[in-house]
């Protein structure tokens, strides 16, 4: 009877036991489980139980921005690629971000994109004219540029694809579009680009200037008064970086700021804003963005001022006859390049020529108080003959001050070189508070590292802007992407060969970014390479 009594009662307890056993197992086991599986079946574990789903959070308590590129030659293979290697790892997408060469539907990859990442993920899709970042195959680190059939990577490519998808815990993050309607002014549709921006950030954090925006501007659209108006109204801790003249669509996350074909308008531009979240979780650290610039311009000659401005707007170009600096004498426009020509004697390689236009005037937002904002405008030069200067663009007016830049890859690489030296410093400047603070047994868990980057880099960059310099860098592969690569290496990142770069950051971890102290602020540059850095730092324990 006894023998029968312990046999009917082992597999009761024995289930007991095993049931007990599973719903503990090991924490470090399931993490580890969990942490191998891809995005989407990570997704689903997370909704198995709430164990399962705190098991989740553990793996990924920190930021993580994950990136590849494709080069495959058939659009198709190329996104699945990209996405396959993206999603291969534990992720929740807050935001993505693709750039795309020729041969890419705009349709279709938005489709796919959302698709794969969920109607509510803001998403932001351009063409570009090349891309940064590590092949989703090989694993390799790419500068990939197209143009005309010709690419400056060693390999012949005519396409490619770069992917983001970023996870920011303890931020919100949106897709906000400038659109315009035919019969509204744009300035007021600026204005209400400005403060959809200012709304949005406040109603997630509570202040009105988020901590950064990624912008893409449309290539038909004057992006000028949108960045000086952005530049008027926000913060100056606000990092904007972005595409002046790119070709885009996007899919914000809040259904209503979406385009649909009933509505009678299009974007001009379209923001990626990211904003602090003021109900983050507890134990979830900070995160902040940090800003440098390689300037490739040099100023050369003397400075202008324009004496008379006539202004073609069918073809966005000014016509213009100027006085040089404390000069009574107008000078045409074939006087003008003539001076500035004899300045070049020494430029033996083709340069690309600009006007810098000191603007000061006066700026406001909706209804707030104008106020006056000084910035350097860049002006292509298209031409110059016995009556006038003809230079890209409008806004300059009769009494502006300019000088000429011309693109120089003397300039950008020792710039360059500057980036990664910074860079470098204040790494060691992280690692030494950590160490300091561990070794104290203060705050040890507090430590700021970087966990992704981004690149906005001028077309005319790339391996051949370098190649003919005469310096112990051969054979001039990934110059611009070196800074982050050479002190961050294994970290994500990628980017993209712009028509115009957007960087506005006046914290710039480089000194002057590019300029000299106290000279006029640029926004909208050429030649240049933007680095959006991000970084993260653990809570403190308590």
């Amino acid at each position: 009877m006894e023998n029968k009594k312990r046999s009917s009662a082992s597999p009761s307890t024995t289930n007991k036991k095993e049931s007990k056993g599973f719903c503990l197992m090991n924490h470090d086991l399931l993490q580890n489980i969990l942490s191998r599986l891809p995005a989407a079946s990570f997704a689903s574990a997370a909704c198995v139980s709430k164990a399962w789903n705190a098991a989740c959070n553990r793996v990924l308590s920190r930021p993580k921005l994950s990136s590849a590129i494709s080069l495959n030659p058939s659009p198709r293979v190329a996104l699945q690629e990209v996405f396959g290697k993206v999603m291969s790892e534990p992720i929740r997408p807050h935001f993505a971000m693709a750039s795309v060469g020729p041969g890419f539907h705009f349709k279709d990859v938005l489709q796919f994109m959302v698709e794969k990442l969920g109607s509510r993920t803001p998403i932001i899709l351009s063409s570009v004219s090349g891309i940064f970042g590590r092949d989703a195959l090989t694993h390799e680190f790419r500068e990939v540029k197209w143009t005309n059939g010709n690419v400056d990577d060693e390999v012949s490519t005519y396409t490619g694809i770069v992917l983001n998808v970023g996870y920011v815990p303890g931020l919100k993050v949106e897709a906000i579009p400038l659109l315009q309607q035919k019969k509204t002014p744009q300035g007021s549709m600026i204005d209400k680009f400005v403060m959809d921006i200012k709304s949005y950030t406040s109603s997630m954090s509570g202040c009105t200037s988020p901590l950064a925006i990624i912008m893409i501007g449309d290539a038909d659209v004057d992006q000028k008064p949108i960045i000086e108006k952005l530049d008027y109204a926000m913060s100056m801790e606000t990092i904007i970086v972005g595409d002046e003249r790119g070709q885009f669509v996007y899919k914000s996350g809040d259904v209503s700021r979406n385009v649909s074909s009933s509505l009678k308008c299009s974007p001009d531009a379209v923001a990626l804003v990211f904003a602090r979240d003021r109900d983050k979780a507890h134990g979830v650290g900070d995160i902040e963005f940090h800003f440098a610039l390689s300037n490739g311009v040099t100023a050369i000659g003397p400075r202008f001022k324009a004496a008379s401005v006539k202004v073609r707007n069918s073809e966005s170009v000014t016509w213009l006859t100027a006085k040089r600096e404390g000069q009574q004498e107008v000078l045409d426009g074939q006087h003008i390049l003539d001076h500035i020509n004899n300045e070049m004697e020494n430029h033996t390689e083709r340069v690309d020529l600009y006007i810098g236009v000191t603007r000061l005037r006066n700026c406001s937002v909706g209804s707030d108080k104008p106020r006056l904002m000084t910035s350097l405008a860049l002006h292509g030069v298209v031409g110059g003959d016995e009556e006038y200067l003809y230079v890209d663009g409008v806004g300059i007016r009769t009494g502006d001050y300019f000088q000429f830049y011309l693109s120089d890859p003397k300039t950008a690489l020792p710039s360059c070189r500057n980036v990664s030296s910074t860079l470098r410093n204040l790494k060691l400047e992280w690692d030494t508070k950590s160490s300091h603070s561990t070794s104290a047994g203060i705050n040890a868990t507090d430590k700021k590292e970087i966990f992704g980057g981004f690149i906005f880099s001028c077309c005319g960059r790339g391996d051949s802007f370098f190649r003919h310099l005469n310096v112990d860098r051969p054979p001039f592969l990934n110059v611009d992407s070196s800074p982050f690569l050479e002190n961050f290496p294994g970290v994500p990142l990628a980017g993209i060969f712009c028509g115009g770069e957007i960087g506005r950051g006046y914290t710039s971890l480089t000194a002057h970014g590019g300029q000299e102290e106290g000279s006029v602020r640029c926004h909208l540059h050429v030649y240049s390479t933007v680095y959006l850095v991000m970084s993260y730092t653990t809570p403190e324990v308590h």
